[in-house]
């Protein structure tokens, strides 16, 4: 009596699929459990610090060549509450300012800045809005007609316009206005747009 063939065995996943798919699970168990807890953690909407992760767009009005509100740009924000709809903020941004031309003499430019500034906050019934005004310390970098590194520092000051849209009580959407004013040589006037996402916790 004949034996039925036997069918090859198929061959095993590749360890990096078997890696990626349980990387897949515990990332989707991680989301879930953390959309889940803020639900049941406390029913008061009360909250000390915001941290804040934006990206968006920037530029400046007063430079010939490299006027121009396309460059990218980054931000990050940490806010404290200090009283009921006002709060203190601090943020941290860069805008690479190196696009299709110079800015102004300097090659492949760049304006990093840290803000300090108070905000007064607004509740517009499914977003709540806010206005601040603070200080700054800005620095200008690129390479310069003669080839060297150029480096500039200025303080100045700040004007904002920031709109969030709750996601749940501790995440949200936040989309966020500002002005800056500078004495830095090329350039005084900077406007920038950002949005990205919001984190509360006490």
């Amino acid at each position: 009596m004949t034996r039925p063939p036997r069918l090859p065995a198929s061959p095993a996943p590749p360890v990096v699929l078997v890696w990626l798919a349980r990387a897949a699970q515990l990332a989707s168990f991680i989301v879930l459990l953390l959309l889940l807890l803020p639900a049941a953690a406390s029913a008061q909407d009360v909250y000390t610090w915001t941290a804040g992760l934006l990206g968006g767009i920037g530029g400046s009005t007063d430079v010939k060549p490299g006027s121009n509100f396309g460059n990218p740009s980054f931000q990050l924000d940490l806010i404290r509450v200090t009283e009921p709809r006002t709060q203190v903020g601090l943020r941290l941004g860069n805008i690479s300012l190196s696009g299709q031309h110079d800015f102004g003499a300097l090659h492949r430019a760049s304006l990093a800045y840290a803000t300090l500034a108070g905000e007064y906050l607004f509740d517009e019934g499914y977003y709540t809005s806010g206005v601040y005004v603070g200080i700054g310390g800005y620095r200008l970098r690129g390479t310069g007609q003669d080839g060297r590194s150029q480096d500039k520092t200025s303080a100045g000051g700040t004007f904002g316009l920031t709109g969030e849209f709750k996601i749940r009580r501790w995440v949200g959407v936040l989309v966020e206005l500002s002005g800056h004013y500078t004495d830095l040589k090329d350039s005084h006037i900077f406007g920038m747009a950002h949005a990205g996402f919001s984190l509360h916790f006490r």
